[in-house]
C-alpha cells in the first residue's frame, strides 16, 4: 500500500510543501557542515603552514621555466609580511598587491591561493573577477597552469571550467560578479583580481558582501590584485587606496610596502621597476605604443585622468602619403555620422588593403550648421546617393541615432547595403583598433585638412586595456570624421577589403 501512495500524483501545494521541506532539510545540513568544517580548520595552526616563499619556490611551477617559480627580493618582503602572524593570526586580514604590468601580480595571487587550499584541508577558495571571463582567465588560469606543470599535483586535482577540487577537499572557484550569489560563502581566501575595473555598482556590492566570516576572524584573508585606476572612476579601489595606503603607514620605502594596523590591511604599492625583464628597451616600447597616460598607469602604477589625446599629431601625420588612384570598381565603405546643431555631419569613405587590416582615406568631407542653425540633411544625403552611384561601395554605415529615417529610405529604394554601427562595445572596440592602426601606420590619407582637424580634436576615454572611446577634448572642437573613421576601419577590417 504504500508504495501504491508513493506512486500517486500530488497536488500542487502537496508538491510545494514537499520541495520546501527538503529545502529546509538540505539547508539545515549544509549549515552543520559548514560549522563542522569551521571547527575542523581553527583545529589546524597556521604556524603548522609551510613558509609560504619556501613552499612557492618548491612547488609552484610556472611554464616559462617548467620548474618551481623563482621569487625576487621586491616579492620574497612583500609576500612574508603579506601573510605574516601574530600568534595563530593573520597579522592582516586584507591584501592589496598592486605593483607595475609584468611584475606577476596575478601569478603570485594564484600562488597564494594554492598554497592555502593544499596545506588546509575542506578549505574554500573563490577567485572573482568583474566578468567571469576576467575570474577564469587571470588568476584561476595560472592556478591549473601550475598544477598541470607539477607532477605530484596533476593526480591530486580534478579541474573543471570554473572549479578545481583537491584530494583533500578543497575547493578553488572562478565567479563572476554576483553579489546575491556570492555573498556570505565563509571563505579562507578571496581573491579579487584587477580592481581598478570594478567599476558598477554590482562590483562595490560585491566588495561589500565577500567580507571574511567571524567564524575565521585571523584564519582568511580577502587578496585584492590590481594595477592603479582612473581617478574619479574607480572608486572602489580608490577607497581602498586610500585607507590601505595613504592613510597607512609605510614600512619599507624600498619595496613601497604600507600598513593600516587599525584596519589590518596591507598594500605593496609598487611603482617603479624591480624585476629583471623590466628594462628601458621594454619601456621605451611601450611607450611608443601607449599614451601617456596609460603608460603612467600601467607601468609606472600612477592614477590618472581617464581622458587623454587620442593619438599624437606625430602618428597621424606619418600616415600621410600618396593615395594611389581608387581603381575601377574596387570596393568602399562609406560612413556617416550625424550632428544637427552642435556637431556636423561627417561623411568618409575608404578602401581596403586587401588584408582586412590596412585602409585608405578616399573622401572625407564635414557638413557645418550654420550659425544658430541645424544642418539640412538634404544636402548630406544628396552627396551621400552621389558618392555611393559612383562607387562601388559595399557598404554605408551609420550611426542609427538621427540617420535611421535615412537609412530607411536608403533599404526601401536598395540604394545600397546599409549597416547601423553599435556605438556601444563595437564602438569601445573600433575607437581602440583606430588608435593602434594610426600607430602601427595602417592608415593612408592625403592630409585632408577636415579630418585632420577631427583627430587632433579628440581625446580618448579609456574604458579597459582593449577599450576606448574617442570623444571631444572641448565642447566646440568637431570629431565627427574621426568616429566614422573608426567605424568605417572596423567594416574594412570585417569585409577584408
Amino acid at each position: 500500500m504504500n508504495s501504491l501512495v508513493g506512486m500517486l500524483p500530488l497536488s500542487k501545494r502537496a508538491a510545494n510543501q514537499l520541495h520546501s521541506d527538503a529545502w529546509a532539510e538540505a539547508q539545515k545540513r549544509i549549515q552543520k557542515q559548514e560549522k563542522e568544517r569551521h571547527k575542523d580548520v581553527t583545529r589546524i595552526p597556521l604556524s603548522a603552514f609551510p613558509d609560504p616563499v619556501e613552499w612557492i619556490q618548491n612547488e609552484f611551477y610556472i611554464p616559462e621555466t617548467s620548474s618551481p617559480m623563482e621569487l625576487y627580493p621586491s616579492q620574497i618582503e612583500p609576500l612574508r609580511e603579506a601573510l605574516a602572524m601574530d600568534g595563530e593570526n593573520f597579522r592582516y586580514s586584507l591584501v592589496l598587491w598592486s605593483a607595475i604590468k609584468k611584475s606577476a601580480k596575478s601569478t603570485i595571487a594564484a600562488a597564494v591561493g594554492l598554497w592555502m587550499a593544499f596545506n588546509r584541508p575542506y578549505a574554500n577558495i573563490r577567485v572573482i573577477g568583474s566578468d567571469l571571463r576576467q575570474s577564469q582567465s587571470r588568476v584561476y588560469f595560472y592556478m591549473t597552469r601550475a598544477i598541470e606543470l607539477n607532477p605530484q599535483w596533476k593526480t591530486r586535482c580534478k579541474i573543471n571550467r570554473s572549479v578545481i577540487y583537491l584530494d583533500n577537499q578543497s575547493k578553488i572557484e572562478a565567479v563572476a560578479c554576483d553579489p546575491s550569489g556570492e555573498a556570505g560563502g565563509g571563505d579562507d581566501i578571496v581573491i579579487l583580481t584587477e580592481l581598478w575595473g570594478w567599476k558598477s555598482e554590482a562590483s562595490k556590492k560585491l566588495w561589500a558582501e565577500t567580507t571574511l566570516s567571524p567564524l575565521l576572524y585571523g584564519k582568511s584573508l580577502r587578496w585584492a590584485e590590481t594595477y592603479a585606476g582612473h581617478v574619479g572612476q574607480s572608486e572602489l579601489l580608490e577607497n581602498v587606496w586610500q585607507s590601505a595606503v595613504k592613510d597607512g603607514e609605510c614600512i619599507n620605502p624600498q619595496y613601497e610596502m604600507y600598513h593600516n594596523t587599525a584596519g589590518r590591511q596591507f598594500s605593496l604599492w609598487m611603482t617603479k621597476p624591480s624585476l629583471p625583464w623590466q628594462t628601458p628597451a621594454y619601456y621605451a616600447q611601450e611607450a611608443a605604443n601607449l599614451t601617456e597616460n596609460e603608460f603612467n598607469r600601467l607601468h609606472r602604477n600612477q592614477w590618472v585622468s581617464s581622458e587623454d589625446k587620442f593619438v599624437p599629431d606625430e602618428w597621424w601625420e606619418a600616415c600621410k602619403g600618396d593615395v594611389p588612384p581608387l581603381e575601377e570598381n574596387e570596393p568602399c565603405i562609406l560612413v556617416s555620422d550625424a550632428g544637427v546643431s552642435n556637431d556636423s555631419f561627417g561623411v568618409l569613405m575608404l578602401s581596403g588593403g586587401h588584408d582586412g587590416e590596412t585602409c585608405t582615406v578616399r573622401y572625407s568631407r564635414a557638413f557645418i550648421p550654420p550659425k544658430g542653425g541645424k544642418i539640412n540633411f538634404a544636402d548630406p544625403e544628396g552627396e551621400i546617393r552621389r558618392l555611393i552611384n559612383e562607387n562601388n561601395v559595399v557598404e554605408w554605415v551609420y550611426d542609427a541615432f538621427q540617420l535611421e529615417d535615412m537609412a530607411s529610405r536608403f533599404k526601401n529604394e536598395m540604394l545600397c547595403h546599409c549597416y547601423a554601427f553599435s556605438q556601444q562595445k563595437d564602438r569601445l572596440i573600433a575607437d581602440k583598433g583606430l588608435h593602434d592602426a594610426i600607430q602601427a601606420r595602417r592608415i593612408l590619407h592625403a592630409g585632408e585638412s577636415d579630418l585632420k582637424e577631427h583627430i587632433q580634436n579628440a581625446n580618448a576615454k579609456t574604458e579597459g586595456e582593449d577599450k576606448m572611446r574617442i570623444v571631444k577634448r572641448n565642447e566646440s572642437g568637431k570629431v565627427d570624421l574621426a568616429v566614422c573613421l573608426s567605424m568605417g576601419r572596423a567594416r574594412v577590417k570585417y569585409w577584408r577589403l
